[in-house]
């Protein structure tokens, strides 16, 4: 694998957390559309209420998504303490889920994002061409903030409703530089998937263990008590 950020990623999260919420992102995107509008408010209403629910089940999913591939979630506040988002950290790696109008759009500006960013000072000794003539630091574990970013766009139907564009929708993981200004790496969903097949070290979900166990017979119980109480 070329870029030795991207390999820690697949190393670090299983490739079922980018396919469960890549199967999720539309029906989302969908319910989000149906709960607005389904309610008494106006379209203009609606069109301005969709975002904050979508972006309620998202991070509900994102949450989930997380859990059930064995990851750590966390309900963290913003710095102004306006609203909650979910972290998913992994050897780590830390990452947070933002909706964005396109695949290169940067997230809009927080204070925490800043702050998140922050641990990433260290990484232009990675990506900065003027170095490569010299050995490059291992990675190691060092911490990595890390936006998974997921949009789609919406097109109206004959009677006005709205519905998703399921052609539109990506998903994509980049890595923003310390200042939260730009993106140091912005991986799309496909490329990340392609890398997990090129990895024989990539990160497995946890699995189920099926429940094997049979409910013993009368007779077979009988038996072992007898031969517990010494009779046999």
């Amino acid at each position: 694998m070329a870029n030795p950020l991207l390999e820690r990623f697949v190393r670090a999260f299983p490739q079922q957390f980018l396919t469960l919420l890549m199967e999720r992102q539309q029906p989302i995107y969908q319910q989000s559309i149906a709960l607005a509008f389904n309610e008494s408010w106006t379209r203009a209403e609606a069109m301005n209420t969709m975002p904050h629910i979508r972006r309620a089940l998202w991070e509900s999913e994102f949450r989930k998504t997380a859990i059930a591939c064995g990851l750590k979630a966390y309900d963290t506040a913003h710095a102004g303490d306006n609203c909650t988002y979910v972290m998913v950290k992994a050897a780590g790696l830390v990452v947070t889920a933002h909706h964005v109008d396109g695949p290169k759009q940067f997230v809009r500006d927080a204070e925490s994002r800043k702050q998140n960013a922050g641990i990433n000072d260290w990484l232009p000794e990675h990506i900065d061409e003027r170095l490569l003539l010299h050995p490059l630091p291992k990675l190691g574990r060092k911490p990595i903030y890390l936006n998974l970013l997921h949009g789609g766009s919406f097109t109206a139907s004959t009677v006005g409703a709205l519905a998703v564009d399921a052609a539109s929708c990506f998903l994509r993981v980049a890595i923003p530089d310390d200042d939260s200004k730009k993106y140091l790496y912005n991986w799309s969903a496909q490329e990340i998937l392609l890398a997990y097949a090129a990895a024989p070290e990539a990160a497995a979900a946890p699995q189920t263990v099926e429940d094997k166990a049979q409910p013993r017979k009368k007779a077979q119980l009988l038996k072992a008590k007898k031969y517990s109480a010494g009779t046999e």
